[in-house]
């Protein structure tokens, strides 16, 4: 039997008028209809999203991945993340979901780090995917998969996604979609000017480093990192929201990480309607 929800919390763009409206809504209907069910912020047993996947990353960072069970109400654009995709539908599945009548869907998350002289110098757990990219130019880069060399790279970057990320950036530098129960990493080469390869997905506990090689200073950018505004060219970009600037010899070691998120769904084989409903109509 499924233990009764009675903590929840909200995430939401308190600028956006289509979030505020339905938050509104759903706390009016909650109050109403499950009175037993309060506010916790700190130790919520579920996390109503009310945004689209971007939100759902920002959410999770923001509650330090603790094992809540999200739950997100699509006002985006893509909503692979999100729970329910119609917001006609976001009573009817907030009422299921109190009921007890849902699913959990844990995803894997990776960790990655960044090694410089010997020393680590920045470190992060991602749900989506880890970019290495030159902003306005082309980078060499060697990938090896545990410590065997098996890729150079002289392109835009290369791209590290796990299957919940496959959807996201990966689609769009034409990566393989990957269910999401799948534990694989997938690599995805980015505008190699060598002769093109497929991506290639391998196994959860395969380790993934890539070194920055070489790649042409110009400091075109200035990426604020603490206190300091630093000129960079090549930059590691995690989940689309933290940004690290690169330089030459540094050492990215992307691996699985022991953290799960885990995601409220309402139907059973919820991924493969979300995909038919993107790509597939007739």
């Amino acid at each position: 039997m499924v233990k009764p929800i009675t903590k929840i919390s909200f995430y939401l763009n308190n600028k956006n008028k289509r979030a505020i409206y339905a938050y509104n809504l759903i706390r009016t209907f909650i109050s109403k209809n499950y009175p037993k069910v309060s506010i916790d912020n700190q130790r919520p047993e579920v996390v109503f999203v009310l945004g689209g996947d971007g939100l759902m990353i920002k959410a999770i960072k923001s509650f330090n991945y603790i094992h809540s069970l999200f739950f997100g109400l699509n006002l985006g654009n893509v909503g692979f993340l999100t729970s329910i995709r119609d917001s006609k539908k976001f009573l009817e599945g907030i009422n299921k979901l109190l009921n007890g009548n849902y699913f959990v869907s844990s995803r894997n998350l990776i960790k990655v780090e960044v090694w410089r002289d010997k020393k680590m110098v920045f470190k992060d757990d991602v749900l989506n995917e880890v970019a290495v990219q030159n902003l306005v130019g082309m980078v060499k880069a060697e990938v090896k998969i545990n410590d065997l060399a098996f890729q150079n790279i002289f392109g835009t970057g290369v791209l590290i996604s796990t299957p919940t990320g496959s959807t996201a950036y990966n689609l769009s530098a034409h990566g393989p979609i990957v269910m999401p129960n799948l534990e694989c990493l997938i690599l995805t080469e980015l505008m190699d000017h060598n002769i093109p390869t497929p991506s290639l997905v391998v196994g959860k506990n395969e380790k993934i480093s890539i070194e920055i090689v070489d790649f042409r200073i110009k400091e075109a950018f200035q990426l604020k990192q603490g206190l300091q505004n630093i000129n960079c060219d090549v930059v590691l970009i995690s989940d689309g929201s933290k940004i690290y600037t690169l330089r030459k010899r540094d050492k990215i070691i992307i691996t699985n990480n022991h953290k799960k998120i885990y995601f409220g769904e309402l139907e059973k084989n919820y991924f493969l309607s979300s995909l038919k409903e993107k790509f597939y109509k007739k």
